[in-house]
């Protein structure tokens, strides 16, 4: 799994307030994300695709939220930062391990059916 993640501050303490928010993000939504997969129970026997997916964003769109709160509740503890007049603005993206290895499984694949033709 790879986080990416853009954190511009805005206000006096902005600055602060984005490196703060980029070092307790990742470790948190981590730690969510793990807390909500194993409270979930996922079912296998779906029939569609789609409601793997659904289900899946939502374990996602929770662990973004408790993350949040975890990371706001940091913010009004720290006394160093004022994240009242400040702030930051967060763009991130999760991308998942399990998409390389289909990218990579179906390159070898092309390239034995490509071996085996010729």
């Amino acid at each position: 799994m790879m986080f990416c993640g853009v954190f511009d501050g805005h206000g006096p303490w902005g600055h602060f307030v984005a490196k703060r928010v980029r070092k307790l993000v990742p470790a948190f939504l981590l730690c969510n994300w793990q807390e909500n997969l194993a409270t979930t129970s996922l079912d296998l026997d779906f029939k569609m695709e789609a409601d793997k997916n659904i289900h899946g964003f939502d374990i996602w769109k929770q662990s973004y939220i408790k993350t949040c709160a975890a990371v706001d509740q940091d913010l009004k503890q720290h006394t160093g930062i004022d994240s009242y007049l400040s702030g930051t603005t967060a763009l991130t993206i999760i991308k998942q391990v399990i998409y390389i290895h289909v990218i990579c499984y179906f390159q070898v694949l092309i390239c034995l059916i490509y071996l085996l033709e010729s």
